[in-house]
């Protein structure tokens, strides 16, 4: 009787769980239909996470690295750090004289006043700052430009003096230094090259030199003329400088190393030679450094 009474008990639950049973949907052409859930295993349950997952969630799933919202190209990428931003500059080149740089002043010669002209010369620059953007910068700048005596100077110049022809013949030479504040605009064309405008202003220092060979004599090479500075007059002024020049990354374009050529404008306010002080220059200097290096 136990055994009959558990059989039977079995037999209605069963009945019972069959007709709770609600068909879903009828997805066949015969009519039958069968019941699907609403939830499906998840690839969380592997990790220990829930057993189900909503696909509604899944179908909403937010951008990829944090937003998808596209970033200026003028800015630094986020994973870029603050060293990235450091600015440096280092090049050589040549300088040409121009407006009273290019003449001198025989008559300025005959009542002694040593007001010479300049020559071509050389130059280096190095500087160093920050990159605010991938497009602005700012850098402290030093720049040294070595300037020669044109020959129709040191010839006037000589003959003035009495030397010409001698083994004590005059030469000379114009040194300027300067340290300035210089902001920089980057203008790419594309990902690796493009150009740049620059300019600012600061102190510039101006030292001309005069000067005779010396003899000096070794027992190996026998003797021979060292220049040696005989006179020399300075100057300390403010100036400015303007410039324009052109890049190229050369270690792909997301490097920050550039290539780059620049011409510059620079303009000092020296003084003029006068009668109570003959140890001037001839007026303001302007010359035109042409510079070839690299830029970060």
């Amino acid at each position: 009787m136990l055994i009959a009474a558990s059989a039977l008990a079995i037999a209605f639950s069963l009945n019972a769980a069959a007709q709770s049973t609600t068909p879903a949907a009828d997805n066949s052409a015969d009519g039958q239909s069968y019941s699907s859930s609403s939830a499906y295993l998840s690839t969380d349950s592997l990790l220990g996470g829930s057993s189900f997952s909503d696909p509604a969630a899944s179908a909403s799933a937010s951008p990829q690295y944090g937003g998808g919202g596209r970033r200026s190209s003028s800015s630094y990428p986020s994973y870029e750090g603050r060293m990235s931003h450091i600015a440096f500059e280092g090049g050589v080149g040549f300088s040409i004289p121009i407006g009273n740089d290019t003449h001198y002043s025989t008559a300025a010669l005959t009542n002694g006043d040593l007001s010479p002209s300049v020559g071509w010369g050389y130059g280096v620059t190095l500087g160093g700052g920050w990159n605010f953007t991938k497009k602005f910068g700012a850098l402290l700048e030093y720049q040294f430009l070595r300037q020669s005596m044109p020959n129709d100077y040191l010839d006037a110049l000589n003959a003035e003096s009495g030397t010409s022809g001698s083994g004590s013949s005059i030469d000379g030479n114009i040194n300027t230094w300067s340290l300035t504040i210089d902001p920089i605009i980057y203008l790419p064309f594309s990902h690796k090259s493009g150009a740049y405008v620059t300019g600012g202003g600061g102190f510039y220092r101006k030292v001309t030199n005069f000067t005779e060979p010396v003899q000096e004599c070794d027992p190996y090479y026998g003797c021979y003329g060292v220049p040696v500075t005989v006179d020399h007059f300075s100057s300390n002024q403010g100036g400015a400088n303007a410039g324009i020049g052109f890049y190229r990354k050369i270690f792909g374009q997301d490097s920050n190393a550039k290539f780059y050529a620049e011409a510059r404008y620079v303009w000092v306010n020296s003084p003029v030679a006068s009668a109570s002080n003959s140890y001037q220059g001839s007026g303001t200097e302007a010359l035109i450094p042409v510079s070839f290096g690299i830029r970060f």
